[in-house]
């Protein structure tokens, strides 16, 4: 397919993902809008809004005429009528005008000036300034959004009202009448959007600030509030698909809580503050108020610390964002440009530091029924006198459910935990109160790390990595953080940029290790090589090279097994002796491919098989379960059952083991702490 389109958004580049068992490598994303698609078979003339994937960093400009060659596949995404998978290869046809490459210029000698810092507060300023994060890692992303401090990486109502209430401050002192103020004042922002690119996003960004600079300058809520109306529906005829875009909903919350809620929380907290304290606590709790039931809703997730940590930043916010300015504006003269971004890339790292704190801090986690129900409870309380007895009771039951769970789980007598890593695995075998071995990391660092501090490890003495697929390894950055680390395990086939300082052991069939009261020994792969039949899927070959471990907790034998297939588990169960393990973590997430005769001679009192929820691959099999079951296994499964825990005692009556269990479920009434 060719396709010759107009780009009309700035390309940015994704970070990489875990696809399966592969990575999905890092790729240019946009929007273009097409005048001319050519098929094998037909040509089209036609103006059409598609997402475009590249898989390089490019760096064109909105407005530069391109010509691609892919294949179009449906988008979920509403604005984008179809994703392009363009390949490497294309003809940039013509450039767009002078201004704009002057913009773009003015944009990359920032960037550069400010990458040359190599730090995450350098990455901060030209996103607080010109919403450039291509800078930014995913690790300081993240920490930013769990820290509630997103807004400031992206050009927002907040950067145009500093610069705003700047030029407002300085034109008081030589123009005395309002309207005029005003008016200049709007000019100034029309310049500094021009400078930032006028996307949807950032004449969003203009109009709300002028909003809020209409509410300050009048002090009146109902022309703020007729502002801010007008605003909203200037921008969804403008573009019709910010109604669903979560920036704009949370812009327009942001500033309806600076319009309605802020001037009230001023006022009582005057009482207790001076005025400069107050206005900086009302406007951050202001806008957190009115937008934290939304994240809820959109992430199932709130910054628990979202306020103080705005508190805590806020005071730098306003200095950062006009030196960083300034450094722009002065970007001809190099030496004053370098010594204002100097200042600002000084006073950001307390704020690149406060959100490093998110790593150490709780995020609270609930669903939005959860999160429905609690607000009407609330209303219930606060304005029906009749119920409000009530009303307090069923939050105070609700609250106790909900943090129920967590509270029991995994329990104090625990002794293995899968964790919920979605896709992929990762188990955990406890040697004392904040030490544990791990098997495999999952293919999500933050989803590891959430695991391993709900049960408090602090301390991994060893962490074996089963075989060279992203779902089992990908995630291992998140059990290094802040952690104690001895050895690593692998079979020989991962390489990992995280791992390097880290002594990484080759290992395989003969191996053994004795670790506090666990012991291991490897069962597979052996020192040569077995050739075994490909299955349908992503990498037989190196699925059947899994580490296979037989750990031995006191008496109780738990057998790991990695992705291995039917050929290299029935090679298992013919060279050893399978039976008496009474723990199976059931190889390759579930899947069909599974050999009865190895099953058999297990025939384990527990299976755990890690899973995610909705995977495509079908996992897992249910004619699986229906065995598993028949043979008087009990089954937990992480898509349904969450993080599980394990737990056994040996009874004498029965001559054996009694295991008990607790998860973390999927029900929708649980509170999380993260």
């Amino acid at each position: 397919m060719k396709v010759i389109a107009s780009v009309t958004s700035d390309p940015k580049l994704t970070f990489e993902r875990v696809h399966g068992s592969d990575i999905k490598p890092s790729q240019s994303s946009f929007l273009v809008r097409t005048s001319y698609l050519e098929s094998q078979k037909e040509s089209y003339e036609v103006r059409l809004a598609l997402r475009v994937l590249i898989p390089k960093k490019v760096e064109f400009i909105p407005g530069d005429l391109v010509e691609f060659q892919g294949r179009l596949i449906n988008s979920k995404e509403r604005r984008a009528a179809a994703l392009l998978i363009a390949d490497e290869e294309f003809l940039q046809l013509s450039k767009v005008g002078a201004l704009g490459q002057l913009l773009a210029e003015i944009r990359s000698k920032f960037r550069n000036q400010a990458a040359a810092y190599e730090s995450n507060s350098g990455a901060l300023i030209p996103g607080m300034i010109l919403g450039d994060t291509s800078l930014q890692s995913e690790e300081f992303t993240q920490q930013m959004r769990r820290s509630g401090l997103a807004h400031l990486t992206a050009v927002s109502g907040a950067n145009f009202a500093i610069v705003s209430a700047l030029v407002f401050f300085l034109l008081r002192l030589f123009v005395p009448k309002l309207g005029v103020r005003i008016v200049a004042t709007g000019l100034i922002l029309f310049l500094f959007l021009l400078l930032v690119r006028p996307s949807p996003a950032v004449l969003r960004a203009g109009l709300m600030a002028l909003v809020v600079l209409l509410a300050i300058a009048t002090g009146n809520r109902a022309n703020a509030a007729a502002a801010l109306s007008s605003a909203v529906i200037v921008l969804l005829l403008f573009d019709p698909f910010q109604g669903q875009d979560p920036g704009f909903i949370l812009s327009v919350l942001a500033t309806s809580g600076l319009i309605f809620l802020s001037p009230g929380i001023k006022e009582y907290l005057l009482r207790f503050f001076p005025p400069w304290l107050a206005e900086i606590v009302a406007v951050s709790t202001a806008a957190t108020l009115l937008c934290t039931p939304y994240l809820i809703v959109f992430t199932a997730q709130a910054p628990l610390f979202a306020i103080p940590f705005n508190i805590l930043s806020y005071l730098l916010v306003a200095p950062v964002t006009i030196l960083g300015f300034l450094s722009v504006l002065t970007l001809p003269i190099p030496l004053i440009s370098q010594g204002l971004l100097a200042i600002a890339e000084f006073l950001a790292r307390w704020i690149a530091y406060i959100a490093s704190l998110s790593d150490v801090t709780p995020t609270l986690s609930l669903s939005y029924q959860l999160l429905l129900i609690t607000l009407a409870l609330i209303i219930v309380i606060l304005f029906v006198t009749s119920l409000r007895k009530i009303g307090i009771a069923a939050l105070v039951v609700i609250i106790f459910l909900g943090v129920f769970s967590k509270v029991s789980f995994p329990g104090s007598t625990w002794r293995l935990v899968q964790c919920d890593v979605g896709q992929g695995d990762a188990l955990v075998i406890k040697i004392s109160s904040s030490s544990a071995l791990l098997f495999d990391a999952g293919p999500d660092p933050d989803l590891l790390d959430r695991c391993l501090k709900s049960i408090g490890i602090k301390h991994l003495p060893l962490i074996v990595l089963s075989h060279n697929h992203a779902d089992h390894y990908y995630g291992v950055s998140g059990a290094l953080r802040k952690r104690e680390i001895g050895q690593i395990w692998s079979n020989g086939n991962i390489s990992r940029e995280e791992l390097s300082s880290y002594a990484v052991s080759k290992v395989g069939a003969g191996d053994i290790a004795k670790i506090d009261d666990v012991s291991l020994e490897v069962l597979w792969p052996p020192a040569t090589s077995s050739q075994f039949s490909n299955l349908s899927g992503d990498g037989s070959q190196e699925n059947n090279l899994s580490l296979v471990i037989l750990a031995q907790v006191g008496q109780v034998k738990i057998l790991i097994t990695g992705d291995i297939e039917p050929g290299a588990q029935e090679e298992i169960a013919k060279r050893y002796d399978l039976s008496g393990i009474s723990i199976l973590k059931v190889p390759h997430h579930g899947s069909r491919f599974q050999s009865e005769f190895f099953l058999n001679q297990i025939s384990p009192d527990i299976s755990l098989i890690s899973v995610g929820e909705s995977n495509s691959y079908g996992h897992p099999d249910l004619d699986l379960l229906e065995k598993l079951r028949l043979m008087g296994s009990r089954v937990y499964r992480s898509d349904r059952d969450g993080p599980i825990s394990l737990s056994w005692r040996f009874d004498e009556g029965a001559m054996g083991y009694i295991f008990t269990s607790r998860n973390m479920g999927r029900k929708w009434w649980q509170i999380q702490w993260l």
